[in-house]
């Protein structure tokens, strides 16, 4: 097939396509839409397991969920700081097991029958007062850290939800009318009360006494 009848399939095909059709799939694909802002091949050296970066980096998208660009970067950062903090472990137990094989032939003039806990107590103490690996590596661990402990704070920030009214409280404000305040009522003239027998005929005069009655 040429490559116009390929490109000119290609588009018909994309025409068709409606993209994910499940919730999953939606998700996934929304997902897809953020780009790792550190690569793989920054944050890991030659002689690491690019793998297992990737694991812990996918592992904390999956704990925090980040939904826009802002988070996912953040989420980088703290993977990536993680990723760091691990390799200081192993840097210190590399450099603490190097100094006991320098310094065997020191420790055993100085003092004899030490324990294995004894021996790297010594060569602690050795590389604190004396070398300025183990006072970097500390600092170093610190900024690490504060770095992890940064983005993490921010994050919790942005993913904090935004504080709402109770249902019941809304729905009172939004139904209540807008209430005029009432005019107060100006008083009026009393009108005079009426005397009790107004109005009705006025009673007649007793009669004169009659002859007979005489």
């Amino acid at each position: 097939m040429s490559s116009r009848k390929k490109s000119k399939a290609a588009r018909i095909n994309g025409a068709k396509s409606k993209g994910p059709v499940t919730p999953e799939g939606r998700a996934r694909s929304s997902q897809n839409a953020l780009r790792h802002g550190l690569s793989s091949a920054v944050v890991v050296l030659p002689h690491e397991d690019r793998s297992l970066f990737e694991h812990l980096r996918d592992s904390y998208m999956e704990s925090f969920q980040p939904t826009d660009q802002p988070q996912h970067d953040l989420v980088e950062t703290m993977a990536a700081a993680r990723w760091r903090l691990n390799r200081l472990q192993e840097i210190e137990a590399k450099l603490l097991e190097k100094e006991m094989v320098l310094r065997a032939k020191a420790i055993a003039k100085e003092l004899t029958e030490m324990t294995e806990v004894e021996k790297l107590a010594w060569v602690f103490d050795n590389l604190a007062n004396n070398g300025k690996s183990l006072a970097m590596l500390v600092r170093y661990e610190g900024s690490l850290n504060r770095t992890y402990e940064r983005a993490f704070k921010q994050l919790q920030q942005l993913q904090k939800p935004v504080a709402q009214p109770p249902a019941r409280e809304s729905a009172q404000i939004q139904n209540e009318p807008n209430e005029q305040p009432v005019p107060a009522a100006q008083p009026q003239n009393e009108p005079t009360p009426e005397p009790q027998n107004a109005g009705l005929t006025p009673p007649l005069p007793p009669s004169p006494p009659s002859e007979e009655a005489a």
